[in-house]
């Protein structure tokens, strides 16, 4: 583990893209899905954000971010939403990986303080 994982919070950035098949599945099996959904994601619940995302080009229609002490805790939130019900609906096209940034303060101290 980076030494700065001791103190900071690792992030996760899963950027997704959503089918035209979910919204075609209707209003009341949409609703069944994601309560299905929050079911199996209910253990990550404290650590996940969701962004629901429009841009230019289409490429992302959400960004979940997930904010763990462990590169293992990422890994194990979308190995779980890759094995649910909104997987066949919602991809993950790319992960982004990063840290939290130290507090501002702490950053501008001098060495050796």
């Amino acid at each position: 583990m980076h030494d700065l994982g001791d103190k900071n919070k690792y992030m996760g950035f899963l950027l997704m893209k959503v089918s035209p098949e979910y919204f075609a599945l209707g209003e009341e099996r949409i609703r069944e899905i994601s309560r299905e959904h929050a079911r199996d994601m209910a253990r990550f619940a404290n650590q996940l954000t969701h962004v629901v995302c429009t841009g230019t080009n289409g490429t992302f229609d959400q960004v979940t971010i997930v904010e763990a002490d462990s590169l293992e805790e990422i890994n194990a939130a979308a190995t779980a939403f890759r094995l649910g019900g909104k997987a066949r609906y919602i991809e993950i096209n790319d992960i982004v990986i990063g840290m939290k940034a130290p507090p501002r303060g702490a950053a501008t101290r001098p060495l050796g303080l």
